[in-house]
């Protein structure tokens, strides 16, 4: 198995243009995120990453949204994404589009989610599938300025059960990795992800940090007899005295 943390320089990616088909995948990103945005509440949103940051956020209930990458344009807070200067369980809602691709210490990236993330936060990721089209082509060309270093969805899901983390929804689409109108092609790519899902080139994950209610421990000292019988004892009365 790849070992997640890398020591080599990875190209970092600053629009969805520089992606194959990247134009078309942030569409169909966006209509999975508009669909589950009206169901998030809270008061803090941080999106991280420029790609993340490109994402259009404006069917939330959330008022207070960050962008937040080492550079980029409309960003609102320059930071490292594994070292957020984010107060500890802060952030209701984070958005992560692609960046565990490109990160090099994906489980040091997600703890930090995990640290900022208030109780019952809610994490959405999206990334690639190295088991695709589009798997298969970065193996093919890895000197490309867009490779990116993929995982399996299983680990992925793996990673964020050890933190806590309960998937409430998991898609999988873009079945032929490619953009085009053609009715065939289209017939070929609805197929493909509704009999095919694990063979499609991105994933589309929405999961909730759980909280872990406090129990109460209970003692294990117990009588040996009941002190008080269940049934009243009858009494006699007292002889008259003679």
């Amino acid at each position: 198995m790849k070992i997640a943390k890398t020591s080599r320089i990875l190209t970092s990616i600053e629009s969805w243009s520089q992606l194959p088909d990247g134009e078309c995948l942030l569409k169909q990103t966006q209509y999975r995120l508009d669909h589950t945005l009206p169901r998030c509440f809270g008061y803090h949103l941080l999106k991280l990453g420029q790609l993340s940051s490109q994402l259009s956020t404006a069917k939330s209930p959330i008022i207070h949204q960050i962008n937040c990458a080492p550079s980029g344009e409309d960003i609102g807070l320059f930071a490292d994404l594994h070292l957020l200067p984010v107060q500890d369980s802060s952030i209701d809602l984070c958005l992560l589009a692609h960046e565990l691709d490109f990160s090099s210490d994906p489980h040091q990236l997600l703890r930090e989610i995990d640290r900022v993330l208030t109780l019952d936060g809610t994490l959405i990721i999206s990334g690639y599938n190295p088991i695709s089209l589009f798997g298969l082509r970065s193996v093919l060309t890895p000197k490309r300025p867009h490779t990116a270093r993929l995982f399996l969805l299983n680990r992925i899901l793996d990673w964020l059960h050890l933190l806590g983390f309960e998937v409430q929804q998991k898609q999988q689409f873009d079945f032929l990795s490619c953009n085009t109108s053609n009715r065939l092609v289209n017939c070929i790519e609805n197929i493909g992800e509704r009999l095919f899902p694990f063979f499609c080139s991105n994933y589309f994950i929405v999961a909730k940090k759980q909280s872990i209610p406090m129990t109460r421990i209970k003692s294990p000292f117990k009588f040996a007899k009941p002190i008080m019988s269940k049934q009243p004892i009858a009494t006699r009365n007292n002889r008259d005295l003679r």
